[in-house]
């Protein structure tokens, strides 16, 4: 009952942060379909669901903080404590709350960050064929320079009746490609396939391009019988940025990700090579991210309990550590298991293993201890005591 209303009250913040966080993504999503309650609020769905491994264990570890922290001061801890009530049996309700979070977190990385990915990807897609149909249709003109045609100028002395058609054609850079400085003249040009189909072009018949360089006036000239602009791949760079299309794979639902790492196993190819260990540690890392539900669970046990006759506590800060330090790890052995020096399921099971097998120690160290003597004193652990007594008794 303590934990479970701290719990909804800081995942619903850690979501507003995270969609904060993406506010400048939104905003060109804005700028380029437009302003509706379906553009607001379906991206803010599908950018957050990736998230929600990542966000549940931080919740919970924060939503266990404050329940224990509370218990602490207003001295409820320590009459449980003098009643019998000890910290390893106030760890069974908070074990049993952090398996529906690890389940929740569990079913958020396994198939909504899939489902998320694809969803975004086929929103973008939906978007994609409005705008174009919408520019193509009512927006162009013949004789009139349309100047933000995904980010370029385009203009077409004539246009067939069915508008797929185009005649004395220009495109040149618009205000978003200062780096560009071309210009393609064509005596046809006509736009074929479609955003559902995933193959939109727009081709450019017997055309000239001059180019220029930034620093210099000189100018090239290349001919060409025929020159296609792939939409689509303007469109997702616009909005996801360049390279997005290597990540496909993380859209892949558990079985489709599985297969793609046994397609790509034994290629030589370096990209593939480089593909196959990243997909390889997304699969196991989609199965072990949940796990820190745990370890942070058992962290803000402990952190959570203080002494009442000190005055500040610093739990807090001690929670942002752990995070803070937990973060480093995993991204240490990602780094590893992508580069090939690990293989994938030890660099996505052990920094979570690691990290829960401290934080049962801690568990274990606090249970013994009276809120008062700090877990780290060395003087407390069993072992290391009779090495101390027993390296005494040979130097006497």
């Amino acid at each position: 009952m303590e934990i479970m209303p701290q719990f909804v009250t800081v995942f619903c913040v850690m979501s507003a942060v995270i969609v904060i966080s993406q506010l400048v993504r939104l905003s060109e999503i804005l700028v380029t379909f437009g302003l509706s309650v379906e553009n607001l609020l379906l991206p803010f769905l599908f950018i957050l669901m990736p998230f929600i491994s990542i966000i549940v264990p931080i919740s919970i570890m924060f939503a266990i903080l404050l329940a224990f922290s509370r218990l602490s001061a207003d001295g409820e801890f320590t009459a449980m404590i003098a009643s019998g009530y000890s910290l390893r049996r106030a760890l069974r309700p908070v074990l049993a709350v952090t398996f529906v979070a690890y389940l929740i977190a569990l079913l958020g990385a396994v198939y909504f960050e899939a489902w998320g990915r694809r969803e975004t990807l086929q929103f973008y897609h939906r978007k994609t064929q409005t705008e174009l149909d919408n520019m193509i249709r009512y927006r162009m003109k013949p004789g009139v320079f349309l100047d933000d045609f995904l980010g370029y100028v385009l203009y077409a002395e004539h246009i067939s009746p069915d508008r797929t058609r185009f005649e004395n054609v220009m495109l040149g850079p618009g205000h978003n490609t200062q780096n560009q400085h071309f210009t393609l003249l064509a005596p046809a040009a006509a736009i074929t396939g479609s955003v559902e189909a995933g193959d939109l072009r727009m081709s450019f018949d017997y055309g000239i391009i001059y180019t220029t360089k930034a620093d210099s006036d000189d100018v090239s000239v290349i001919k060409f019988k025929r020159a296609e602009l792939d939409l689509l791949s303007i469109f997702r760079e616009q909005i996801f940025g360049p390279g997005s299309a290597e990540d496909d794979y993380r859209s892949y639902t558990p079985g489709e990700l599985s297969r793609y790492v046994d397609s790509v196993k034994d290629s030589k190819e370096p990209k593939d090579r480089e593909n196959y260990l990243k997909a390889r540690f997304l699969y196991h890392q989609r199965m072990s991210m949940p796990f820190a539900c745990f370890a942070f669970a058992l962290f803000a046990m402990v952190l959570g309990i203080q002494d009442e006759r000190r005055g500040k506590n610093h739990a807090f800060l001690g929670a942002s550590l752990a995070i803070v330090l937990g973060y480093i790890a995993m991204m240490s052995f990602k780094f590893l298991a992508e580069k090939g020096m690990l293989s994938g399921p030890a660099g996505a099971w052990l920094p979570h293993l690691l990290m829960t097998g401290f934080g049962a120690f801690m568990v274990y160290q606090k249970n013994r201890l009276p809120p008062s003597e700090s877990i780290f004193d060395l003087r407390h652990i069993p072992g290391l005591r009779n090495l101390r007594r027993r390296a005494k008794m040979r130097a006497d």
